[in-house]
C-alpha cells in the first residue's frame, strides 16, 4: 500500500471548481499526522508536503487555536483527541454500518448488482452488510451473517492473497478446497490477485454466478473486502474486469472510514452457519 504522504505529494495544490484551496491544504496537513504519531516539526512537515513555512505556520496556528493540534515544548505538533471525538461521536450515532452503507449503495446503484461488505474474523470471511441496485429481480442470494469459504469467494481470495503462500495453504488445508479448485491453481490465482489488486470468482461454488472483490486495507493489513456479484449472464468477464477500478475506489473510500478494529458485532451480527451441517453457503461474493 502506498504511503499516505506520498499520495498527498502527488495531489496538485490547485483546487478546481468550488473547492477551497486553504481547506484542502489543512486537511492534507491533518492526514500527514497519520505517519507521525510522535509529532512532527514544522520544518519537516513543510518539506514533506511542499508547503511554504509561512503559509503552513498559519494553518498550524489555526488548527492549534481550534483544538485539533497541540505544540509541545520542543516545538513539535501533535494531533489532539478532538478529531477522534468527532469521528467516534458520529460513528456512535449512526453505527459503523451506517457509515459504510453510502459507499455500498453508491456502488450498487452504479452497477445495478448485489454489493456486499465482508470483514476478516480469525481465518474466516464474514459478510456483514449488503446493498442492492434498483433494477433486477434475479440476483444471487446475499450472505450477510454468513461465514464464507475463503478460498472460493472473491472476498476471501483478496484476503488470502495478502498472506504468505504457506499461511494461505494452511488456511485452505483447514477449510478444505472447493470441488473445482486445486492448490496449484489457487496459488497461481493469488499471485494474480497480488498483481492486479482484485479477485474474481467464476462459478467456483455456484454455477452461473460471478463476483469481483477488492481488499480493504487498514494499517497495512487486509481487514475486509467489498464485492460486486451477480449472474454470469449479466457479468461477463470483460465487464467484470472493467468494474475493477470502481470496486477498488469503493475499497479506498471504506479505508478512509474504517475505525481501529471492526468485528461482526459492530454490524449487529453474530456468526450464522447457513446450512444444517454447518457448511458455508455456496455463493461467489
Amino acid at each position: 500500500m502506498r504511503n499516505p504522504v506520498s499520495r498527498m505529494r502527488t495531489a496538485t495544490s490547485a483546487v478546481s471548481g468550488t473547492a477551497v484551496a486553504s481547506v484542502a491544504r489543512a486537511l492534507r496537513v491533518l492526514k500527514a499526522f497519520a505517519d507521525h504519531p510522535g509529532g512532527i516539526a514544522l520544518t519537516r512537515l513543510s518539506a514533506e508536503l511542499g508547503y511554504g513555512k509561512a503559509s503552513l505556520s498559519k494553518i498550524m496556528s489555526t488548527l492549534e487555536r481550534e483544538g485539533f493540534v497541540r505544540r509541545d515544548g520542543a516545538g513539535h505538533f501533535h494531533l489532539t483527541w478532538r478529531l477522534l471525538a468527532l469521528a467516534f461521536g458520529h460513528a456512535q450515532r449512526v453505527g459503523i454500518s451506517g457509515v459504510c452503507m453510502p459507499v455500498l449503495q453508491s456502488l450498487a446503484d452504479e452497477t445495478d448488482e448485489l454489493v456486499q461488505l465482508a470483514v476478516i474474523e480469525g481465518d474466516h470471511v464474514l459478510f456483514v452488510a449488503k446493498a442492492e441496485g434498483p433494477g433486477h429481480s434475479l440476483r444471487l442470494l446475499p450472505l450477510v451473517g454468513v461465514v464464507a469459504p475463503t478460498h472460493a469467494t472473491a472476498s476471501g481470495k483478496v484476503w488470502l492473497a495478502s498472506l504468505p503462500d504457506d499461511r494461505a495453504l494452511d488456511v485452505m488445508r483447514r477449510q478444505g478446497l472447493a470441488r473445482v479448485t486445486s492448490r496449484a491453481r489457487l496459488l497461481a490465482e493469488l499471485r494474480s490477485v497480488r498483481r492486479d489488486g482484485y479477485a474474481i470468482t467464476d462459478g467456483e461454488l455456484d454455477e452461473g454466478g460471478r463476483a469481483i472483490a477488492a481488499p480493504i486495507v487498514h494499517r497495512g493489513r487486509v481487514v475486509g473486502a467489498i464485492a460486486v456479484s451477480g449472474p454470469s449472464s449479466r457479468l461477463p468477464l470483460p465487464r467484470l474486469k472493467r468494474l475493477a477500478p470502481r470496486v477498488q475506489r469503493a475499497a479506498r473510500e471504506l479505508e478512509a472510514l474504517w475505525p481501529h478494529e471492526v468485528t461482526a458485532r459492530d454490524f449487529g451480527l453474530g456468526v450464522r452457519p447457513p446450512n444444517g451441517d454447518g457448511r458455508p453457503a455456496r455463493r461467489n461474493a
